[in-house]
C-alpha cells in the first residue's frame, strides 16, 4: 500500500493510476491524515440487453403470481370497501334514531 500526500498526488496521478490498475492500493493524505483511498475497479461483465430483458420479464411473472394468484381485481376489492363504509355509515344512522345531526 502507498501513501502520498494529495498535493504530491496531482503530479503523480497517471503513475498512481497505473499503480492501481496492477493491484496496489493507494492512499491519499492531507496533513498526515487519510483521506481517500484509491482501489481497483472490479472487473464485472455487463449482462446482455437480453439477459437483462429476460430478468426483467421473470420479475414481472413473479409479481403477477403473488399479485394475481386468486386474489380479486382491484375494482372488487374497491366496490367491497365502498360497501363496508356504506354500512357502517348505515349502522352509525341508525344507532342515532335516524338523526343524526338533528
Amino acid at each position: 500500500m502507498q501513501t502520498v500526500p494529495i498535493h504530491q498526488a496531482k503530479s503523480q496521478l497517471s503513475e498512481l493510476i497505473r499503480a492501481v490498475e496492477q493491484g496496489e492500493e493507494v492512499v491519499l493524505t492531507r496533513h498526515g491524515k487519510r483521506v481517500i483511498r484509491l482501489i481497483k475497479e472490479p472487473e464485472s461483465e455487463q449482462p446482455s440487453i437480453e439477459a437483462r430483458r429476460q430478468a426483467v420479464v421473470a420479475e414481472l411473472q413473479a409479481l403477477r403470481a403473488k399479485v394475481g394468484g386468486g386474489q380479486p381485481a382491484f375494482q372488487a376489492l374497491w366496490t367491497e370497501h365502498k360497501q363496508e363504509l356504506q354500512d357502517r355509515a348505515d349502522r352509525w344512522i341508525d344507532t342515532k334514531g335516524g338523526n343524526a345531526g338533528h
